[in-house]
């Protein structure tokens, strides 16, 4: 048994798997192989690898020349791909086949080859053929681009073989070859058969002797002189094949052709159908014309004439914006106007006499407002009170009115019909002549006997107020004695609260405040700028104080503190 491993060898991608199992699927489309592409494995020979999704360093791709069924295998499918001569320059150790899409669907490796260019003195081209092995050849479309296809030998071969084997030899026509038949009339009008020279040579000496030659221009018939120049701008000369075989060259030179996409320019398929979403296809005139045929059908957005009975949507009741309004929704407009109005006023007519057939009914009304008398103010203040039993109006503004509530004290006042009685029910009497020292009653019996002021009862009241100077018994604020004669200072500490603003002198430097200082916020001086300095003490622990320098501008914050009653180190 051979032990020899294949060392070149093409599998199906990943991908390219993927895609040929979803053909089996009730939608499935057939995948459709279009380029190969052939690279020099970066240097070295590679591996193929079914997770690849592109060749390890990709020189050239191209569409491909064919794809065809193995006529000895019934599930291989051959992708076939030609350098042309005037390719070249660069060394092929893989080879890649893609979809339609440029997804990488087969890798393969390959023995070495350099593909030399024309200028380096050899001119050939090169044919390479993949092998895949498919389930099903349903899976892949077998359809080239027949405009990009290059004849190999083994083309012609095939198909001279197919030819000879056939039995299809029909007979030529204006739209297909085949064989003809030839004649000599020269005044047949058949399209079936073809002259002979003795037929064209009849005509020519006829035509000859009509005809006197003349130089052919843009504008007629006539004589022309060939040229082979590929720089002339002659309008009345003709290129020859040389001229057009240079040209031609020059251009397969300079583009490839393939496909166009939204990405790139290419070889594009012509469609005239005015519903598709292809973004491969290219629309024909008669599509744009089609769809023009349609436009102008349409009404403009802009100021539209319409003709016939257009339709439109009915609005619900009540909408108020800048939608079409259908004669639906005017008439239940107008019927709802109606329905809401007395049947005396149910009609213009009946509305206009009720309003006396004024036009100018709003000015009438205003002009004859103006020559009333105003509401009273007052008198409107005191109509918006919500009134009720023992309650009363007083103003508190300028034509403001509010509502106090009466007592039964009041109510008892009110029914008294004396001053007498209002005095007695009241509890005062007056006691002695005027000039003379007046006692008083405490009616809510703080007093146990009656009172006399022999100062006057305003100096009585008042005593040494007025001219005391301290406080007869001294007392403390948050801490601080206070006796009343002097003003005090209550300081953040007092109150065990942290003070707001700056509480700290202003020092130099930043190492100028102790550690054993009082909390506060101090403002330090450093080389012409300053920083704030928060200095917390709490006098306590082996961390008994700390203080945090912050630097303007967001130049960052320090802190240091201090431990078992030693300094404090930035």
């Amino acid at each position: 048994m051979s032990t020899t491993t294949r060392k070149f060898k093409t599998i199906i991608t990943d991908t390219g798997a993927k895609k040929l199992a979803q053909v089996a699927a009730p939608d499935g489309k057939p995948v459709r192989l279009t380029h190969m592409a052939v690279g020099d494995g970066g240097g070295t020979l590679p591996t193929p690898d079914s997770k690849q999704t592109r060749l390890v360093h990709e020189v050239w791709r191209h569409t491909v020349n064919r794809v065809i069924l193995d006529a000895t295998h019934q599930n291989r499918i051959i992708a076939e791909l030609v350098i042309p001569p005037e390719t070249g320059g660069f060394w092929i150790r893989e080879i890649g086949v893609f979809d339609e899409h440029g997804d990488l669907i087969a890798v393969g490796n390959t023995a070495e080859s350099y593909k030399p260019a024309v200028a380096e003195g050899s001119g050939r081209a090169q044919t390479f053929r993949t092998i895949l092995t498919v389930s099903s050849t349903a899976t892949v479309a077998l359809t080239v681009d027949n405009t990009m296809v290059m004849a190999t030998v083994d083309y012609v071969d095939d198909k001279l073989k197919e030819h000879e084997q056939s039995r299809r030899h029909p007979d030529a026509s204006l739209t297909a070859k085949g064989f003809v038949q030839l004649s000599s009339a020269t005044n047949s009008v058949s399209e079936t058969q073809a002259a002979t020279p003795k037929a064209v040579k009849a005509a020519y000496d006829l035509a000859n002797g009509k005809y006197t030659a003349q130089d052919a221009s843009t504008t007629r018939k006539g004589l022309v002189q060939l040229s082979s120049a590929t720089n002339s701008t002659s309008e009345t000369q003709a290129a020859t094949p040389k001229a057009v075989k240079a040209a031609y060259d020059l251009a397969n030179a300079k583009y490839t052709a393939q496909d166009a996409t939204t990405a790139q320019k290419g070889i594009v398929q012509l469609s005239s159908a005015t519903n598709s979403t292809s973004e491969t296809l290219a629309a024909t005139s008669k599509a744009v014309k089609a769809v023009m045929d349609e436009t102008n059908k349409k009404a403009p957005l802009n100021s539209p004439a319409l003709t016939g009975t257009p339709t439109t949507p009915t609005a619900r009741q009540g909408t108020n914006n800048t939608q079409i309004a259908s004669t639906a929704f005017v008439m239940a407009a107008i019927a709802a106007l109606v329905d809401s109005s007395p049947d005396a006023l149910n009609t213009l007519n009946e509305l206009a006499a009720a309003l006396g057939n004024d036009p100018n009914f709003a000015t009438t009304m205003t002009n004859a407002l103006a020559g009333k008398q105003p509401k009273d103010a007052t008198l409107t203040a005191l109509a918006g009170l919500a009134t009720a039993a023992d309650r009363f109006p007083y103003f508190t503004g300028n034509d403001v009115a509010s509502l106090a509530t009466l007592t039964k004290v009041g109510r008892d006042i009110l029914a008294k019909s004396t001053v007498a009685a209002v005095i007695e029910y009241l509890g005062l009497r007056e006691l002695g002549t005027s000039g003379e020292k007046i006692p008083l009653l405490s009616t809510a019996n703080t007093w146990t006997n009656r009172q006399t002021f022999s100062g006057g009862l305003s100096g009585e009241l008042s005593g040494n107020a007025a001219t005391a100077t301290k406080l007869k018994t001294a007392r403390k604020i948050a801490g601080v004695g206070f006796d009343g004669s002097s003003d005090i200072s209550i300081s953040a500490k007092n109150v065990n609260a942290f003070a707001l603003r700056q509480t700290g002198n202003t020092v130099n430097g930043d190492t100028s405040i102790g550690w054993n200082w009082d909390s506060s916020a101090y403002n330090a001086l450093i080389g012409g700028a300053s920083a704030l300095i928060l200095h917390f003490n709490i006098n306590a622990g082996s961390c008994p104080a700390v203080q945090f320098r912050v630097n303007y501008k967001n130049g960052g914050i320090s802190y240091r503190s201090a431990h078992d009653g030693y300094g404090v180190e930035w």
